[in-house]
């Protein structure tokens, strides 16, 4: 939420900095600009245009972590809450030091001021109330003092509803960012599921397909790749003797076995790809890939599979391929080759592991 927010106050106070310059420049030019005002006016206006473009050249990168934007709320609120300074400062000093119409005109871009960040700079409580009240008091000290009691108490009554409205804002806005982060949990929730097996907990084969493209993409350019296919041997007698539940509790515990061998790293992924078969992209070569399905193999086969109460041999048939640019335009050819090397796998007996020829 804190990136969020940084970039919310960034497009907002970029816009607003540039009409504090177009107030002052307007109230000193109805004075027609006769001496001393237009000496006094230069370096004003110039301040708050100096400070304008402050608020566009803070930096903010394209994709800020959390640190960077905590760094860049930390500055551009200083930039706004020294506007807001100045500018109640230079309203208060035109009710008493300029000449009419320009108090008016400062008086009424203080309120308008005053409201705009009331309803558009609420995100954080303490600084907006902060930059309410740098605009609007001074300038109701000096009506107080210099006009009556009572527009300077209507001013403060002004100035309570602006703070009101504020904190109105301030809540909208916390609710509708929570309700966004919610949406965007949610949404990521959802992706990550529809890229996840519901039982395993590993990739599905949605997931498996579309990292086997991107690793075909990657072989290509030289990387090595091989792929392997596994399937249970005999998974419908272990249905049929212990039911579907302990099927299931197989299906994890053989899925938790084979992540174990097999991380999931840059250069491994797991994944299963429908009923009792799995999945393994690896970054090695046809051979050396091969050697690792078999030892694989092996140690599933010295060591019974617990599961749901369970102990039991479990044995496991693996086809193997690794890619050749000659031989696989595409991912499917090489999922083919070892679709066709598990075939034999099976055909050889079962408890095996073949190669792709």
């Amino acid at each position: 939420m804190l990136v969020q927010e940084a970039v919310e106050t960034r497009q907002r106070a970029r816009l607003g900095g540039w009409f504090y310059a177009v107030a002052a420049a307007l109230a000193f030019a109805v004075t027609g600009l006769v001496p001393p005002y237009g000496m006094i006016g230069l370096p004003v206006v110039g301040g708050l245009l100096a400070l304008a473009c402050l608020r566009v050249l803070v930096p903010l990168p394209a994709a800020p972590g959390e640190r960077e934007a905590a760094r860049y709320l930390r500055a551009i609120w200083a930039v706004v809450l020294v506007t807001t300074l100045a500018w109640g400062a230079f309203s208060a000093w035109a009710q008493s030091a300029l000449p009419d119409p320009a108090p008016l005109i400062a008086l009424l871009f203080s309120g308008a001021f005053g409201m705009a960040l009331a309803h558009t700079m609420c995100m954080r409580i303490l600084p907006s109330m902060l930059t309410v009240l740098l605009v609007m008091l001074p300038t109701q000290g000096v009506l107080w003092r210099d006009v009556s009691m009572g527009v300077g108490a209507m001013w403060l009554v002004y100035t309570l509803y602006m703070l009101l409205v504020m904190r109105r804002s301030h809540r909208e806005y916390r609710a509708r960012i929570e309700l966004e982060e919610e949406l965007r949990h949610q949404r990521n929730l959802f992706e990550r599921q529809s890229r996840l097996d519901g039982l395993t907990g590993l990739p599905n084969r949605r997931e498996f397909s579309a990292s086997l493209e991107r690793a075909r993409d990657m072989a290509a350019d030289g990387r090595p790749l091989s792929l392997l296919i596994l399937d249970i041997d005999h998974f419908k007698r272990i249905n049929d003797s212990f039911g579907h539940v302990a099927g299931d509790a197989c299906l994890q515990a053989f899925a938790g076995r084979l992540q174990a061998f097999f991380p999931c790293t840059d250069d491994a992924l797991c994944a299963r790809l429908g009923g009792e078969e799995f999945g393994v992209i690896l970054a090695l070569d046809g051979a050396a890939a091969h050697l690792r399905a078999e030892a694989f193999r092996q140690e599933l086969a010295r060591a019974e599979l617990a599961f749901d109460g369970l102990r039991e041999a479990v044995t496991v048939s693996i086809g193997c391929s690794g890619f050749d640019a000659a031989r696989h335009g595409d991912a499917d050819a090489l999922y083919r080759h070892a679709d066709a090397a598990l075939y034999r796998a099976k055909v050889g007996g079962r408890n095996r592991s073949e190669l792709a020829v």
